[in-house]
């Protein structure tokens, strides 16, 4: 005669229940934390690291464009929302392809040397740490 045993017993069922409960409320923290830092405050422009100019994004009113002379001629179109490449004679244009920068990101046209930082209001949020 064979005996039932049941797949899963009660404390499994708890213990699985508590993982579940768990990952979900971390998700929601995350994610209701990093909405509140989504606002441009300001922007950085370096050539070859060192500091070139420091915009207040929260006082333009109009888009417009800069152009940024590194090791290669760059053009930035600066509004509110952030700063994205529009043009640069290096050989790749991947910096052109990396659209609008907004809120606690960086990029950069490493063979001009020229890399934007937009800071947002709040801490910004880390996405990963390598070390």
């Amino acid at each position: 005669m064979k005996v039932f045993r049941p797949y899963f017993r009660k404390a499994d069922l708890i213990i699985v229940l508590l993982v579940i409960i768990t990952a979900v409320t971390g998700f929601a923290f995350l994610c209701l934390k990093e909405s509140g830092n989504d606002t441009p405050a300001s922007l950085e422009i370096r050539v070859n690291t060192k500091l070139i100019k420091e915009i207040n994004l929260k006082s333009i009113s109009a888009p417009y464009e800069i152009e940024v002379q590194g090791n290669f001629p760059v053009t930035l179109e600066i509004s509110s929302e952030g700063v994205r490449f529009i043009s640069s004679d290096c050989p790749d244009k991947l910096c052109i392809h990396q659209g609008i920068i907004k809120a606690n990101e960086s990029a950069a046209c490493l063979p001009a040397g020229v890399s934007v930082t937009v800071k947002g209001q709040g801490e910004p949020y880390i996405d990963g740490i390598v070390g």
